[in-house]
């Protein structure tokens, strides 16, 4: 099955209305160079300081709520919910990511974000960043934060985040 789709997606097109959506939610299909270059005119608007926040609180709050109604949805746990996870957004595109819930360190391979990025001397992957923050908590029950140490925009093989309790 490697390198096919997992047809995990539901989708569904109403082209009269011009409305497109997947699990049941309204969708737009934006592409990943769209999305950063909103990161990157976030950056020159407010900083870069203020477009990492911006984006990773977002990226978090999407986290903690699709996160919840896929288990809601898919009526998984555990390490069987986080595989359907990975092979899920894998499928819409989003990098091919693996969760460690023991050590809280996911890693990702082809993030969408580094890739469109370009080249940094710092962490790029905000959204994501909070993404997987916001993942965390919801499948550990706890407040989590999360540092990306190793970013594929900064010349790493692929982008790593370390999830950490909030005090």
């Amino acid at each position: 099955m490697k390198g096919e789709r997992y047809n995990l997606i539901k989708e569904k097109w109403d082209i009269e209305n011009g409305q497109f959506f997947t699990q049941e939610l309204p969708t737009i299909i934006m592409g990943s160079a769209i999305f950063v270059g909103i990161q990157k005119l976030a950056e020159s608007i407010v900083g870069a300081d203020g477009a990492a926040v911006i984006f990773y609180e977002a990226g978090k709050k999407v986290g903690v709520l699709r996160t919840k109604s896929w288990k809601d949805e898919w009526e998984l746990e555990g390490q069987e919910f986080i595989e359907k996870l990975e092979e899920y957004l894998a499928e819409l595109g989003w990098g091919k990511f693996c969760v460690d819930l023991e050590s809280l360190v996911v890693t990702m391979e082809n993030s969408f974000a580094a890739k469109n990025y370009g080249d940094s001397d710092v962490p790029v992957c905000h959204f994501l960043r909070g993404y997987y923050a916001g993942m965390g908590e919801v499948l550990t029950n706890r407040a989590l934060d999360a540092e990306e140490t190793k970013c594929a925009a900064c010349g790493a093989d692929l982008c790593e985040f370390v999830l950490k309790p909030i005090e």
